[in-house]
């Protein structure tokens, strides 16, 4: 049961594009935490056979075949004496898979964000019977379609995992944040940096992004952290850090740090007191040295 809602959860956290079977298979082997099963050939089939009985589940089949998942590890170089991501190569981002094609105004109350929404071809009733059996093994739905099946989540099952079980799931969000949220599940534990989604995703001005992500704030939906990447031309980028609540981990960042530092200088002197003139001096010393601002 633990392997089937697992499963569940990384197609829809996915979100409106789906999930090929490829990426399913390459999410499921790096989830955190770990999935419960080695994913081989024989697991891949128990699950194949499980989701085929989700009626919660659609497949539906890509006018082409979707590009292999690769994913970037944003904290791999994070120096954790500074909480300053130290990058040796200016950030080169990876190709989108799933470019931005918001859905709006859905008659069918669907939302989400989807490359080929009215495109794509719904082939369940191929995949299953009425009666929810599989009509092919995973082996041979693989070998007919490949990486042009996608399978997809329904609208209440994508949004439940968005929102988490404390979630108002009669909330009614615009289409527009409903799509930063689908963004932000899609990148786990990675996160989105708010300046990547208005310049690169979303392509809007900084304004706009800034409006539906207080839609998403406001209604306690996400998490927000500093962030600050140093190039290495020793230029600092500062951002925001987007997650869900449900990926969110405190991270100390350099604005924590410093806190911390002036914290510490307090407590070390007379009635903890001491002149702004003198804590600054320390401070730009500790800064220079330690953070390099």
């Amino acid at each position: 049961m633990e392997a089937l809602w697992a499963t569940l959860d990384e197609v829809a956290l996915e979100g409106l594009d789906g999930i090929t079977p490829g990426a399913l298979w390459f999410r499921l082997a790096s989830r955190v935490p770990p999935f419960p099963l080695l994913v081989e050939p024989g697991a891949q089939q128990l699950l194949w056979a499980t989701l085929t009985a989700q009626p919660d589940l659609s497949f539906y089949l890509l006018p082409r075949a979707r590009a292999p998942l690769l994913l970037q590890d944003r904290y791999e170089e994070i120096d954790l004496e500074t909480g300053i991501l130290e990058t040796k190569r200016d950030p080169v981002p990876l190709d989108d898979i799933y470019p931005v094609h918001m859905v709006f105004d859905n008659i069918d109350g669907i939302q989400g964000s989807c490359q080929y929404f009215n495109e794509r071809l719904n082939i369940t009733d191929k995949i299953r019977t009425k009666d929810l059996h599989p009509c092919y093994t995973y082996a041979d739905a693989y070998e007919q379609w490949g990486e042009k099946l996608v399978i997809v989540a329904s609208q209440t099952l994508r949004y439940r995992v968005l929102i988490g079980c404390e979630g108002d799931p009669d909330l009614k969000l615009p289409d527009f944040s409903y799509c930063i949220l689908e963004r932000l599940g899609r990148a786990r534990w990675q996160g989105e940096l708010q300046r990547d989604l208005h310049s690169g995703a979303f392509k809007v001005d900084a304004g706009k992004m800034h409006y539906h992500r207080r839609v998403l704030d406001r209604n306690g939906l996400i998490s927000m952290q500093s962030h600050v990447i140093r190039l290495p031309s020793g230029a600092q980028q500062h951002s925001i850090l987007l997650l869900l609540n449900r990926f969110h981990v405190d991270r100390r960042n350099k604005y924590d740090i410093l806190m911390e530092k002036l914290s510490s200088m307090l407590c070390d002197r007379p009635n903890q007191m001491e002149t702004l003139a003198n804590l600054r001096e320390e401070l730009v010393r500790f800064s220079f040295f330690k953070l390099k601002i």
